[in-house]
């Protein structure tokens, strides 16, 4: 069931089993006049992943106690299957502990039922959509390139260090490409940076239209990129995607002025387990067979040997 109130419009998931405490929170944010609040309702945490998988809402407001979950666990897995939605928290005064643990994890605020007005109501759902929003922009700033909006070095390094912790849980390969682009500093010195940057964003957009959803393509400096490839069957499958990425490069570059540009990418690959084990020495590996296909020529690629 949807709830609907005049004016500008925040969509709620309120996730609550219990027909009194449903019906009192309506009452509450019915009682809102500046704020249009779309609300769906869901009564069990399954039906709150699925939800969640259908769409985002704005905010969660999530009891920790359900039929098919209970206690802290529930926080945890509405948090993980929707990190980017803001959640607050509906408790008991006996559940104060466990709230304020949830606070620590990623929570927004929580409210206990029975003493919360729809004054404090509104302020809990509007002040939790802000900060959620002011910790998504520290994030990106963080943890994604500014200009591509790709991984930075610092998640890469993250991701490359999951992607062979799993692969070592469940006997996998994995593969790591570093890519340099061939000729780059002429476009800079000759064409200038803000064509160079063009340059470089489409570059990001080409290489993710190269790989698969599991996959990673980060910008780790300049003009060189990364991309951890997990789950790979052969090193065949590799070469297919690195095949892929040179010519996606070698085609023409559009730039600003209607300026067009050519150049080429050099690519390093390592394989996890074979070349080695540490998520630096791979990419180390991969870096040292990147200039191996340098020195032969460039516009191609080199798997990293002995």
């Amino acid at each position: 069931m949807i709830t609907k109130t005049a004016g500008r419009s925040i969509n709620i998931l309120l996730v609550e089993d219990n027909p009194g405490d449903i019906r009192l929170f309506r009452e509450n944010i019915s009682e809102v006049y500046d704020t249009s609040y779309m609300i769906s309702h869901a009564g069990r945490l399954s039906e709150t992943l699925r939800t969640l998988d259908e769409s985002s809402p704005d905010v969660v407001i999530l009891d920790l106690t359900l039929p098919d979950s209970d206690g802290y666990n529930t926080f945890i897995n509405v948090r993980m299957h929707a990190p980017n939605v803001p959640i607050i928290l509906l408790t008991s005064i006996v559940d104060e502990d466990l709230a304020v643990r949830a606070l620590q994890n990623g929570a927004q605020d929580y409210l206990i039922k029975g003493q919360v007005d729809s004054a404090q109501l509104h302020r809990s759902i509007r002040f939790a959509i802000q900060r959620n929003q002011a910790m998504q922009r520290e994030h990106r700033l963080a943890y994604f390139d500014v200009l591509t909006g790709l991984p930075n070095r610092q998640l890469f390094t993250d991701r490359l260090s999951q992607a062979l912790t799993r692969a070592q849980r469940y006997g996998e390969q994995a593969a790591l490409m570093f890519i340099d682009l061939d000729g780059f500093k002429q476009i800079n010195d000759t064409l200038g940076h803000d064509c160079g940057d063009r340059l470089l964003q489409q570059t990001a957009e080409r290489l993710q239209k190269c790989l698969r959803k599991s996959d990673t393509v980060a910008r780790i400096g300049g003009d060189e990129f990364t991309c951890i490839l997990p789950n790979i069957a052969n090193t065949e499958d590799v070469s297919v995607v690195a095949r892929k990425i040179i010519k996606a490069l070698a085609e023409t570059f559009e730039l600003q002025g209607g300026l067009q540009a050519n150049i080429s990418g050099s690519i390093g690959i390592s394989i996890y387990p074979d070349d080695t084990k540490s998520p630096e020495d791979l990419l180390k590996a991969a870096d040292i067979a990147m200039y191996y296909a340098k020195n032969q020529g460039k516009n191609n690629f080199r798997f990293f040997s002995e």
